[in-house]
C-alpha cells in the first residue's frame, strides 16, 4: 500500500517514479480503486499503458452519450444538470484518469415524464437493474448506463440533508441552454454527502482524490460551506477528509480545521476500495438508513410516487389498479427480497463506533 501512496502523491506532482520488480499488489490494489489508470502516466512502463488506453476510448464513449442527451434535452427545453463523475472528470488534468461507472444527470420531476419519453424515443434502453431505486430511473445505450435522477438524494437520507437539494437548479449556473452547471461550493457538499453515504458500505480513496480536485480547482466558498457542512452533521468526516489530503497530498485547503491523526481513515479507504468491492463485510451489516420502518413501509406499500409509477407505470392515469399492483408487488418482495429484509429489518451495526469515528 505505501508504494500506491507513493504513486497517487507522484501522479498529483507530476513526478515519474521507476517500476518496482513485483507489483502484483500494486496492480491489485490500484484496480480495486479504480485508479488505474495513474499507473502509466506515473511509471511511463509499456505494461500499464492497457489501463490508461482502455479509458481514453471508454470516456470518448461517455462523452459522446453524454453530448447526446444534451443535445436532445437542449432542443426540447428540458432543464438538466450533471454531477458526480460526469463533471468531476473535466477537473483532472487528463480527463482518462477519472473512471467513472455511469452518467449521472438530474431532471425537474415535472419534466421527468418527458425525458424519459425522449430517451426511449432515441435507442435508449430501461436498465431493469434500476427499478427498485427511489430517486432515480436506469437506462442503457451502447452499455454505457445512464441514472436520470427525479430526486437528488435518497428518501430516507439523513433528516439534515433534507430539502438542502430540492431544486438543484436554484444552486445552479446556466451552462449552456437548457444545461445547468452546480456552483462549486454545491456539488462539492453533495459528493461528500455521497461518499458519507458509500461509506458505510465501504468506499475508495479515488473520492479523496475528488476532493482535492474539486478544493484545487473551483472556487469554493468556505464560510457557506462550514455552515452547510455543520447542518448537514458532516463537520466530523469533512475534518478528515481535509486531513488525510493534508497527510496523503501534502496540500492544506482549509487551515481553519484542526490537525488530527486520521491513519484510521486512510486505511478503512485502503481496505476497501471503491464503493466496497475490496472488502465485503460492512455490506454484511445492516443498512445505512436512518429510519428503517419507514423505508420499510415506503418500499412494501409504495409510497414513493416516482418508484411506484417506475415499477407499474400504468398505477399513473388508473389508481383504482393500485391493490393489484400492490399484491404484485408483495409476492415480488417475497420470493426476491425477504432475505434482505430480514437482514435489514433486524441485523445487527457491529460497526457504529467505527462509523462515529469516520464522521457518518
Amino acid at each position: 500500500m505505501q508504494e500506491f501512496i507513493k504513486c497517487l502523491k507522484a501522479y498529483l506532482k507530476g513526478e515519474k517514479l521507476n517500476k518496482i520488480d513485483n507489483d502484483k499488489d500494486l496492480i491489485n490494489i490500484a484496480l480495486e480503486q479504480s485508479l488505474q489508470t495513474i499507473l502509466y502516466p506515473v511509471y511511463n512502463d509499456k505494461s500499464y499503458k492497457k489501463y490508461y488506453i482502455g479509458w481514453v476510448v471508454k470516456q470518448e464513449e461517455f462523452l459522446s452519450i453524454q453530448n447526446e442527451i444534451t443535445n436532445l434535452f437542449n432542443s426540447n427545453n428540458i432543464n438538466h444538470l450533471y454531477f458526480k463523475g460526469s463533471v468531476l472528470c473535466n477537473l483532472y488534468d487528463d480527463i482518462s484518469i477519472r473512471t467513472r461507472g455511469d452518467i449521472d444527470l438530474y431532471v425537474s420531476p415535472k419534466d421527468i415524464d418527458k425525458a424519459k419519453d425522449i430517451l426511449l424515443n432515441n435507442g435508449f434502453i430501461l436498465d431493469d437493474n434500476a427499478m427498485d431505486c427511489m430517486h432515480h430511473y436506469g437506462y442503457k445505450k451502447n452499455e454505457i448506463e445512464v441514472e436520470l435522477h427525479f430526486n437528488m438524494l435518497d428518501p430516507d437520507c439523513d433528516k439534515s440533508w433534507l430539502n438542502l437539494f430540492d431544486n438543484p437548479f436554484e444552486l445552479s449556473n446556466i451552462k449552456d441552454k437548457s444545461l445547468y452547471e452546480f456552483k462549486p461550493t454545491y456539488h462539492l457538499l453533495y459528493c461528500i454527502m455521497h461518499f458519507a453515504h458509500h461509506l458505510r458500505h465501504g468506499a475508495g480513496i479515488r473520492y479523496l482524490i475528488d476532493f482535492y480536485y474539486m478544493l484545487k480547482k473551483t472556487n469554493i466558498d468556505y464560510d457557506l460551506l462550514h455552515e452547510l457542512i455543520n447542518k448537514c452533521k458532516l463537520d466530523t468526516l469533512y475534518s478528515n477528509i481535509i486531513n488525510a489530503i493534508r497527510n496523503i497530498f501534502e496540500n492544506d485547503f482549509d487551515n481553519s480545521i484542526d490537525n488530527k491523526e486520521i491513519s484510521f481513515f486512510v486505511d478503512y479507504l485502503l481496505n476497501y476500495g471503491i464503493h466496497g468491492h475490496s472488502n465485503n463485510e460492512t455490506s454484511s451489516q445492516a443498512s445505512s438508513h436512518k429510519n428503517k420502518l419507514s423505508y420499510f413501509f415506503k418500499r412494501v406499500f409504495l409510497l414513493n410516487k416516482p418508484y411506484r409509477t417506475t415499477r407499474y407505470p400504468k398505477l399513473g392515469k388508473h389508481w383504482y389498479l393500485y391493490p393489484i399492483c400492490l399484491i404484485k408487488h408483495l409476492c415480488y418482495l417475497i420470493t426476491h427480497k425477504i432475505g434482505s429484509f430480514f437482514k435489514f429489518l433486524f441485523g445487527k451495526n457491529k460497526n457504529k463506533r467505527l462509523y462515529k469515528e469516520l464522521g457518518i
